[in-house]
Protein backbone atom coordinates (compact mmCIF):
# COMPACT_ATOMS: atom_id res chain seq x y z
CA UNK A 1 0.00 0.00 0.00
CA UNK A 2 1.22 3.26 -1.02
CA UNK A 3 0.44 6.74 0.72
CA UNK A 4 -0.76 9.67 -0.24
CA UNK A 5 -1.52 12.81 1.91
CA UNK A 6 -2.94 16.56 0.47
CA UNK A 7 -3.54 19.93 2.12
CA UNK A 8 -7.58 20.90 0.36
CA UNK A 9 -8.51 24.17 1.31
CA UNK A 10 -12.02 23.54 1.04
CA UNK A 11 -12.27 20.79 3.46
CA UNK A 12 -13.21 23.17 6.54
CA UNK A 13 -16.55 21.54 7.70
CA UNK A 14 -17.80 18.07 8.56
CA UNK A 15 -19.82 17.82 5.35
CA UNK A 16 -16.82 18.51 3.09
CA UNK A 17 -15.17 15.52 4.70
CA UNK A 18 -17.84 12.91 4.36
CA UNK A 19 -17.95 14.34 0.41
CA UNK A 20 -14.35 14.05 0.06
CA UNK A 21 -14.42 10.20 1.54
CA UNK A 22 -17.56 9.49 -0.85
CA UNK A 23 -15.96 11.28 -3.72
CA UNK A 24 -12.51 7.92 -3.18
CA UNK A 25 -14.98 5.56 -1.86
CA UNK A 26 -15.67 4.23 -5.35
CA UNK A 27 -12.50 4.68 -6.41
CA UNK A 28 -10.99 1.16 -7.08
CA UNK A 29 -7.49 0.13 -5.09
CA UNK A 30 -8.47 3.06 -2.60
CA UNK A 31 -8.13 1.77 0.99
CA UNK A 32 -8.39 3.76 4.42
CA UNK A 33 -9.08 7.29 3.94
CA UNK A 34 -8.08 10.05 6.94
CA UNK A 35 -9.78 13.53 6.30
CA UNK A 36 -9.69 16.38 8.80
CA UNK A 37 -11.53 19.16 8.52
CA UNK A 38 -9.45 21.24 11.29
CA UNK A 39 -6.62 20.42 9.27
CA UNK A 40 -7.40 20.17 5.71
CA UNK A 41 -6.11 17.85 5.26
CA UNK A 42 -7.02 14.56 3.61
CA UNK A 43 -4.61 11.04 3.40
CA UNK A 44 -5.58 7.84 1.57
CA UNK A 45 -4.07 4.51 1.66
CA UNK A 46 -4.12 3.14 -1.90
CA UNK A 47 -2.87 -0.29 -3.94
CA UNK A 48 -0.61 0.79 -6.63
CA UNK A 49 -1.41 -1.98 -8.84
CA UNK A 50 -5.08 -0.80 -9.13
CA UNK A 51 -5.44 3.27 -8.36
CA UNK A 52 -2.76 5.89 -8.87
CA UNK A 53 -2.10 9.36 -6.97
CA UNK A 54 -3.04 11.00 -9.90
CA UNK A 55 -6.27 9.23 -10.32
CA UNK A 56 -7.13 10.05 -6.44
CA UNK A 57 -5.86 13.82 -7.27
CA UNK A 58 -8.73 13.95 -10.13
CA UNK A 59 -11.47 12.27 -8.40
CA UNK A 60 -10.82 14.38 -5.66
CA UNK A 61 -11.18 17.57 -8.42
CA UNK A 62 -14.05 16.16 -9.87
CA UNK A 63 -15.93 16.85 -6.42
CA UNK A 64 -14.45 20.48 -5.91
CA UNK A 65 -11.75 19.79 -3.71
CA UNK A 66 -8.48 20.95 -5.05
CA UNK A 67 -4.96 20.73 -3.39
CA UNK A 68 -3.36 23.66 -2.02
CA UNK A 69 -2.89 26.04 1.10
CA UNK A 70 -4.73 26.01 3.73
CA UNK A 71 -6.96 29.05 4.48
CA UNK A 72 -5.92 31.79 7.02
CA UNK A 73 -7.78 34.08 8.93
CA UNK A 74 -8.48 37.05 6.72
CA UNK A 75 -9.53 34.76 4.04
CA UNK A 76 -13.60 35.76 3.73
CA UNK A 77 -15.33 32.26 4.22
CA UNK A 78 -13.06 30.28 3.95
CA UNK A 79 -10.73 31.52 6.40
CA UNK A 80 -9.75 29.08 9.02
CA UNK A 81 -12.23 29.23 11.98
CA UNK A 82 -10.78 30.65 15.35
CA UNK A 83 -11.45 27.73 17.64
CA UNK A 84 -8.51 25.62 15.58
CA UNK A 85 -5.88 28.11 16.24
CA UNK A 86 -6.11 26.84 20.23
CA UNK A 87 -6.50 22.99 18.70
CA UNK A 88 -9.88 22.52 20.49
CA UNK A 89 -13.43 23.26 20.68
CA UNK A 90 -15.47 23.72 23.94
CA UNK A 91 -19.01 23.13 24.29
CA UNK A 92 -21.52 23.66 26.88
CA UNK A 93 -24.12 20.83 27.68
CA UNK A 94 -27.34 22.13 28.51
CA UNK A 95 -28.40 21.35 31.72
CA UNK A 96 -31.70 20.16 30.89
CA UNK A 97 -30.08 17.41 29.24
CA UNK A 98 -27.24 17.15 31.65
CA UNK A 99 -30.42 16.24 34.32
CA UNK A 100 -32.20 13.50 31.80
CA UNK A 101 -29.13 11.24 31.16
CA UNK A 102 -28.00 8.80 32.95
CA UNK A 103 -28.55 5.06 31.67
CA UNK A 104 -31.05 5.73 29.30
CA UNK A 105 -33.13 8.90 28.36
CA UNK A 106 -36.33 10.17 30.65
CA UNK A 107 -38.61 10.91 28.47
Amino acid sequence: MEKLAVTLPALWADHHVLAARAALADVPGVGAIEASARDFTLRVEFEPAAASADGILAALAAAGYVPGDPPQAGDGERRKPEWTASGSRTTTTNPVDAAMSGDYRKY
